[in-house]
C-alpha cells in the first residue's frame, strides 16, 4: 500500500489481542489505514451446514477494520458495521481479510473490508464505520 510503517510497538500490540489469538487470526500487515490478516480454516470454524460459521468471517473482517482503524495512534471505535456473504470455502484453505480506508475525519473514519481465499475468490465484504476518539492508543496499556 506504500503510507508508511507503523511503531513496532503499535504492531506488537494489535498482534496481542486476546480474541485474535484465540481464533488463530494472524496480523500479516499493516499500516496507517490499512491491514491484512489471516487464518487457516479448519473444521472447528464451521457451522452445522458445513460452511465456515458467519461470525468467523466477520470476526476476521473486524479484527483488520480495528488494526486499519486504530492504526493512526487514536482509540478507534466501531459504530457501524455490515457484512455480505458472497461464496463458501472449504477446510483447508487459507483466508484472508484486507482493510482499506475509504474517508477520513478527525472523528470518522469509513473502511471497506474483503475476505478472500488463497486464490482470490470473494468470500464476503464488508463495511464498517468508526468513531475516533481523541484518546492515544499508546497511552492506553502498550508497557
Amino acid at each position: 500500500m506504500g503510507r508508511g510503517a507503523l511503531p513496532r510497538h503499535r504492531v506488537e500490540r494489535f498482534r496481542r489481542d486476546p480474541f485474535a489469538r484465540r481464533m488463530g487470526f494472524e496480523l500479516l500487515h499493516a499500516e496507517p489505514g490499512y491491514a491484512k490478516v489471516a487464518v487457516d480454516l479448519t473444521e472447528d470454524l464451521f457451522n452445522f451446514a458445513g460452511t465456515p460459521h458467519g461470525g468467523l468471517l466477520f470476526s476476521l473482517a473486524d479484527y483488520a477494520f480495528a488494526v486499519a482503524s486504530n492504526s493512526h495512534g487514536r482509540i478507534a471505535l466501531a459504530t457501524h458495521g455490515s457484512i455480505q456473504f458472497m461464496a463458501a470455502a472449504e477446510a483447508g484453505e487459507r483466508l484472508y481479510a484486507e482493510a482499506k480506508e475509504s474517508h477520513l475525519t478527525r472523528r470518522a473514519g469509513f473502511y471497506d473490508m474483503t475476505v478472500t481465499t488463497e486464490s482470490g475468490r470473494l468470500v464476503a465484504r464488508c463495511l464498517g464505520v468508526v468513531h475516533r476518539t481523541s484518546r492515544a492508543l499508546d497511552e492506553e496499556g502498550s508497557q
